[in-house]
């Protein structure tokens, strides 16, 4: 049994509910004051079978006052009913809700004309022509057109075997919107029932979801569990794109919910307050749109108060397409490709309509719009032609540059699920995965221009420094890296190390063909050197006395100095006081002939065994706790069990 979602569209009057209940049986309108006013004000909802199909209707009202509520309601169609009344024609509603239709990229559909037995044929065609006039060129140009009397059922069958067709058609389209992503719903009510609790309903636009998974609403951190799922009213293991849904919810109250909100997977979306969009302006608006024009932004069930700014231009005319930002009051959780409607502000008329393009864009400055516009205009006819996942990951991979974008995010902003990001990322050329949680796409040529920034760095490094054998590690990140994941910097080196380029050590990052070979007069400093430290026993020379007895230029000493360090045979004990490399297993070894593990010892214990004074029995004593030697207790320290030379 597959799933299928009507609309009904059309003026105040014509019969929606009455058409409805003549196809279902079931009466749209729920509220008591739809039954006493006798007019459809918030959405309503109707189901039956219809061959292999189980169709869901949403019913609209038609009122001026209502479109709002028909927004929250219209979003989640395959397919639509325009509904005309024969006696009326074409109304004000009827062309707005139809514009609204093609905004929201409704695809197909039905032209019903209601009330067929109040006028004579003559007269019922005329209105036909009328409808095709106003549909011509759009996707309802070769739509049936089928006269019904609702209250009497004549015409019912033959819409019903019209309706099979179309809906066959417009499963496809809802199939595809299974393809590796995740659940999306919008939520358009929310209610408690005693013994079940919080309940929610909405028309899933995208995904798969099973009965005990994890939901969150957005905006917003409350999360929930699913308790049960229902469709159209019986009970089911999961809920997908095409039917309507109710939850039941375990862990979130009526009162943290609302319409307009979004339930998905936590942490899937990344809600927003600003939005990239492609707006296309009905010929039939109210006026031209200026820059920075406040308007009502309408997306799934939702509706948010905002300013649009137009980025071509100071204003946009009636029946032009632009590309425009959006930033909005309140944030909304959108993804690429998803439509939207656009409305004035005050009065609350319908201006347009499109197509989000990024969902979460940063603010662009004007300085750099002649280079941005040309990719926001591609990735717009890419999400035009349905292709607005593969477009935004190639959009946000040029944007992101060097610094490259964690497919989390990209999984946010496409509404794709992880794993489908990664296999659309590795069938496209020149991209590569840095394996990270979650994993980092960079392209290809950003690592490679990273690489040589790095390779030229080196060089100017051991250009300065002949006996340095290769930059800090740590310093080279802050330098080149600042903001990247740990990751993708080690990332970085093992390409360059595995293509032969540099070679790691330690800490250490150095040039291949770059290694240090000591001169005759440096390896006699060195030597010279070495022998001045180990001298002076537990009372080493500092640095600034090294230079001073060697009687070498300073520079030459530092450098050796530096270079012993480098090489491990000097081993620091603090800022200004160095070993051999030797010394601190021998000083391990003398504390154990000395001391019992386990046993604390003072200070003054320790200067009597080196026969040292304060000035250097701190210091080694700090660097035994930093190697984990000794543990300090208060003022003194216990020597710790193990081997000497291995703890070192």
């Amino acid at each position: 049994m597959r799933d299928v979602i009507v609309g009904t569209a059309g003026h105040i009057d014509h019969g929606k509910t009455t058409l409805l209940k003549a196809l279902t049986g079931i009466d749209a309108d729920r509220l008591e004051e739809e039954k006493r006013r006798g007019i459809t004000i918030d959405i309503g909802f109707a189901h039956r079978r219809l061959g292999d199909f189980r169709v869901g209707f949403i019913d609209v009202p038609g009122h001026e006052k209502f479109v709002k509520n028909m927004l929250s309601g219209i979003g989640g169609i395959d397919l639509v009913l325009l509904v005309v009344a024969s006696d009326e024609s074409v109304m004000p509603q009827t062309v707005e809700h139809f514009q609204i239709c093609r905004l929201l990229g409704v695809s197909r559909g039905v032209i019903v004309l209601t009330k067929k037995n109040k006028v004579d044929s003559e007269l019922r065609e005329l209105v036909e022509a009328e409808v095709r006039h106003l549909v011509e060129g759009t996707f309802l140009q070769e739509a049936p057109c089928v006269a019904v009397d609702s209250p009497s059922g004549e015409g019912i069958d033959q819409l019903e075997e019209v309706l099979l067709r179309e809906v066959e058609a417009a499963a496809r389209r809802s199939q595809e919107n299974l393809q590796g992503a995740f659940f999306r719903m919008p939520v358009d009510r929310v209610f408690s029932i005693r013994g079940f609790g919080t309940v929610v309903t909405g028309t899933p636009h995208a995904g798969r979801l099973q009965v005990d998974e994890p939901l969150q609403a957005y905006p917003g951190q409350g999360q929930a569990k699913v308790r049960g799922i229902e469709i159209f009213n019986e009970k089911s293991s999961q809920a997908q794109a095409g039917q309507r849904a109710a939850l039941n919810l375990a862990g979130l109250e009526k009162s943290h919910l609302q319409r307009g909100m979004i339930l998905a997977p936590p942490a899937s979306l990344a809600p927003s307050h600003m939005l990239d969009v492609q707006l296309s302006l009905l010929e039939q608006a109210p006026a031209s749109l200026k820059h920075r024009a406040p308007v009502r932004f309408h997306h799934g069930s939702g509706e948010a108060v905002g300013r649009i700014y137009l980025l071509e231009s100071p204003q946009a005319e009636r029946g032009e397409t632009a590309i425009c930002q959006v930033r909005l009051d309140t944030p909304i959780a959108a993804c690429c490709g998803d439509r939207f409607i656009l409305r004035r502000y005050s009065p609350m008329e319908t201006i347009g309509g499109g197509i989000v393009i990024d969902p979460a864009p940063p603010k662009h400055r004007r300085r750099h719009l002649r280079k941005l516009l040309p990719l926001l205009k591609e990735l717009a006819r890419q999400s035009g032609e349905g292709r607005a996942a593969d477009g935004y990951i190639e959009y946000a991979l040029q944007r992101a540059g060097r610094k490259g974008i964690d497919v989390q995010r990209l999984a946010a902003a496409t509404g794709l699920r992880t794993q489908s990001v990664l296999r659309r990322l590795e069938d496209l050329e020149g991209v590569r995965i840095v394996g990270q949680d979650p994993p980092l796409a960079v392209l290809h040529e950003q690592m490679e221009a990273l690489g040589r920034r790095l390779l030229e760095f080196l060089e100017r490094f051991h250009d300065a420094d002949g006996l340095a054998t290769g930059a800090s590690r740590e310093e080279l990140k802050k330098r080149l890296m600042p903001q990247a994941s740990a990751a993708y910097f080690q990332d970085l080196l093992n390409d360059l190390e595995k293509r032969g380029r540099i070679r790691l050590q330690g800490g250490k990052v150095g040039l291949r063909g770059r290694e240090v070979e000591l001169t005759e007069s440096q390896q006699a400093l060195r030597r010279r050197l070495l022998n001045a430290v180990a001298e002076g026993g537990w009372n080493p020379p500092t640095l600034t006395e090294l230079c001073q007895a060697l009687a070498d230029s300073e520079k030459e000493v530092r450098d050796i100095y530096y270079y012993l360090l480098e090489q491990e045979e000097l081993v620091r004990i603090n800022e200004d006081l160095v070993l051999p490399a030797s010394a601190p297993p021998r000083l391990i070894d003398l504390m154990h002939s000395r001391f019992q593990p386990g046993q604390p010892f003072s200070v003054a214990d320790f200067k009597d065994l080196l026969g040292v004074s304060r000035k250097f029995a701190i210091p080694y004593l700090e660097f035994l706790d930093r190697i984990q030697a000794t543990l300090r207790t208060g003022d003194q320290r216990i020597l710790k069990k193990g081997s000497p030379g291995r703890r070192f």
